[in-house]
C-alpha cells in the first residue's frame, strides 16, 4: 500500500476534554505519535530511536511541522475509546502484516 510521499501531520482532537492524538501519514502507513514522550508506531522508531541512534523520520518531521498549520480533526469525547481502539488495532495489523502471520 502506497499513501504519500511527503509526511501529513494530524492531530485529532476530542471535544470537550481537548485530549489529542497525533498521526502522520508516511510512505506506506499511518502512525501514532506522542510527541510528548517522542513516541512514533513505526518500525523506524524501533530500531532507530531505542537503540539511541536518533529519532525516526515520523518525530523529526512532526517537531519541524508543530508550530505550522497542521490538520485538526475533531471528535466527540464519547468517541475517544474507540478511536485508540482502531489505532491500536491498526498498528497491530501493519506490525502482523509486516512480520507475518503471528498466530
Amino acid at each position: 500500500m502506497y499513501i504519500t510521499s511527503m509526511p501529513s501531520l494530524k492531530c485529532h482532537m476530542f471535544e470537550p476534554s481537548k485530549k489529542m492524538i497525533w498521526t502522520i501519514v508516511g510512505k506506506h502507513h499511518e502512525y501514532w505519535i506522542d510527541l510528548e514522550l517522542g513516541y512514533c508506531s513505526c518500525n523506524d522508531y524501533y530500531f532507530r530511536t531505542l537503540s539511541g541512534q536518533g529519532m525516526c523520520y515520523h518525530l523529526i518531521f512532526a517537531k519541524e511541522k508543530i508550530n505550522s498549520s497542521i490538520e485538526t480533526v475533531s471528535f466527540s469525547d464519547l468517541e475517544y475509546y474507540d478511536f485508540v481502539k482502531a489505532v491500536v488495532n491498526d498498528n497491530y495489523m501493519i506490525i502482523r502484516n509486516e512480520l507475518g502471520d503471528l498466530d
